[in-house]
């Protein structure tokens, strides 16, 4: 079985990379920051840490930073589907045969994710989460059964196999875009080759997999849980909201608290501190 030490008849195999995505102030410095160190902590493998952004300011030292590529959607459609983080498939972003996971900044890591790149480096293809049923689809399937895609917030490829998706999306315009797909997850899902879900429960989501519908949220405490590797955080709430004091108000309408969250709160307050990087 292969492992991350494996060498290749070019030489030593390249190291794995861990990339994220961040174009102007849209979400604050801060999540990357927090991402990078969590990691850092975590891991017990060397890895490469590359955010590939358009305003890198306020970056920890060790995070690598590549420019982002430039495509022909315009500018203001970015965020409906979150079009740029199909450039990851960028065909020199990264030398060909590194094992590449893309994470949304605010994903929150639980565990030594080593295991995952392994998976990857020996399998291939593209790993993507298989999106998850909500509370109300998994109490009354029937009623509430929704199509399941993928859900891009944590996918595991080796650079080199998927640059049609890159090529796919390039030059193409706003307007073709969306007739193609509703976002960049369903563009990702159609295209891929060797498409392939992460075991069930290694990556969760806290508002669909873990918070509770009311009126249970009142009497149920959110736990931990103890086999998944992350939690995304897709939405609201974003993790800073469950480290707040006492009695703000956080979630949605259906999944909300006034409390926090201890094990989110502990994590964020760790590998936070006292950064308040804009």
């Amino acid at each position: 079985m292969a492992n991350l030490d494996a060498t290749t008849p070019q030489g030593p195999a390249p190291l794995p990379v861990i990339a994220c995505f961040k174009w102007g102030k849209g979400y604050p410095t801060i999540y990357t920051n927090v991402l990078y160190r969590a990691l850092r902590d975590m891991l017990k493998t060397p890895f490469r840490f590359v955010c590939i952004t358009d305003f890198p300011v306020g970056l920890d030292d060790g995070i690598e930073t590549i420019d982002l590529p430039e495509f022909a959607m315009e500018r203001d459609k970015w965020n409906h589907g979150m079009w740029p983080k199909l450039c990851i498939f960028k065909p020199d972003l990264f030398a060909a045969g590194t094992p590449v996971l893309m994470m949304d900044v605010d994903i929150v890591v639980l565990r030594d994710l080593t295991p995952i790149l392994v998976k990857l480096r020996n399998e291939g293809g593209v790993h993507l989460i298989a999106d998850w049923p909500d509370t109300l689809e998994r109490w009354f399937p029937k009623m509430f059964y929704k199509e399941r895609r993928s859900n891009s917030s944590f996918v595991g490829f080796i650079a080199g196999e998927q640059t049609h998706i890159w090529t796919a999306f390039k030059d193409a315009k706003s307007e073709y875009l969306f007739a193609q797909a509703r976002n960049d997850q369903d563009f990702i899902h159609f295209r891929a080759k060797n498409r392939v879900a992460w075991p069930l429960g290694w990556a969760l989501s806290f508002k669909k997999s873990l918070a509770y519908h009311v009126p249970m949220n009142f009497c149920r405490k959110i736990r931990r849980p103890d086999d998944a590797y992350v939690v995304a955080f897709h939405g609201k709430p974003d993790p800073k909201d469950l480290a707040q004091a006492p009695f703000k108000r956080w979630g949605s309408p259906e999944k909300f608290g006034y409390f926090p969250v201890k094990w989110v709160e502990t994590y964020w307050n760790k590998y936070a501190g006292d950064d308040h990087a804009g």
